[in-house]
């Protein structure tokens, strides 16, 4: 599989006048196979795999900042996880659930706002105190087109209605990668009515989650320096196919020195299918479990290695087990 992202930043005051004001831009192109039809997981297997190849327009957006609050405000195509239900630690694995959680990413009728289908929105932030934020964002219900899957299409109507979004926490401050501590509790709703997996009366969709992140040993600089992340989510169990996920890990920074890995993460992303859906499906176990290894080379400043390995214990629901190995090979272009 191949994923390629053009990402542009402007300077809105330098070239515009427009002071404290921000513009982004991204254009997406995602091709190969499709591994996860063979392996059939719930979870998925790589978080840049897509539904169908194609070349879009991601993210469009523009962010104002008010100084004198801090408030920062965001209109535009939107990528979700860019900011909510997001840990540093977590980020480097390949596996999407830690990305964004099962329990949020399956949901809507064409996903929430993320990677690959991104829907209009207004993101709020606001900082609070050292390292305290809340943040909110209302977005379109349907992102993209759930009828040509490799289309940017923005299409508002009562009927799909929006997705709302709110997510409060600490994170603290400093340039450290990760940085170490944070932790935050969110929620979410559909406006718009969803059809339920029985077959009963639509009902709204909702779920919540929460994060943690802490430094576990060795500080900034160190070699061996771990950061250990939880997080858990729940959704509607009447509308959704899984409705609790739990994944667990940590990330170790140059574990064997300077001529190993730059940093080697696990984790363990545990989804439990809901009874609904156990009913309908007659699937004969209730959580797929997997387990995986990543490290990360960093071969020349912008070029990376990241060699994985995966097994999924009850992938989709079913009986035994699947084995998953690859490398991922990652170069960044930076004009100067």
């Amino acid at each position: 599989m191949d994923n390629l992202n053009i990402q542009v930043d402007i300077d809105a005051a330098a070239l515009f006048g427009w002071n404290d004001t921000a513009l982004h831009g991204e254009l997406l192109s995602n091709h190969g196979s499709k591994l996860n039809r063979r392996v059939g997981t719930a979870q998925g297997i790589s978080n840049i795999e897509v539904t169908q190849s194609s070349v879009r327009l991601y993210a469009i957006w523009i962010e104002q900042h008010f100084k004198a609050t801090k408030t920062r405000v965001l209109f535009g195509l939107y990528d979700l996880n860019s900011e909510f239900y997001a840990t540093d630690a977590s980020g480097m694995l390949i596996h999407p659930s830690f990305g964004i959680g099962i329990d949020f990413s399956q949901s809507g009728r064409n996903g929430p706002s993320i990677f690959p289908n991104l829907g209009l929105g207004v993101r709020l932030r606001q900082p609070i105190g050292q390292g305290g934020y809340l943040q909110v964002a209302a977005l379109d219900g349907v992102p993209g087109d759930p009828d040509h899957p490799g289309r940017t299409l923005v299409r508002l109507s009562r009927s799909e209605g929006a997705l709302l979004v709110a997510e409060a926490g600490w994170q603290q401050p400093g340039k450290v990668d990760p940085r170490p501590g944070h932790w935050g509790i969110g929620v979410w709703q559909y406006t718009g009515k969803s059809d339920v997996v029985d077959g009963g009366a639509s009902q709204r969709n909702r779920g919540a989650y929460a994060i943690a992140q802490s430094l576990l040993g060795g500080g900034e600089g160190d070699g061996g320096r771990t950061t250990v992340f939880v997080r858990a989510g729940a959704a509607s169990r009447s509308v959704n196919n899984i409705d609790l996920a739990l994944n667990a890990g940590l990330l170790i920074a140059t574990p064997f020195g300077a001529n190993g890995p730059r940093a080697m993460t696990a984790g363990v992303a545990v989804a439990r299918f809901s009874r609904s859906w156990n009913a309908v499906d007659q699937i004969p176990r209730r959580h797929e479990v997997a387990l995986v290894v990543d490290a990360r080379w960093q071969l020349l400043p912008n070029v990376a290695l990241q060699p994985l390995l995966q097994w999924v214990a009850h992938p989709g629901g079913r009986g035994g087990s699947a084995a998953i190995a690859g490398a991922r090979l990652e170069w960044v272009l930076k004009p100067k």
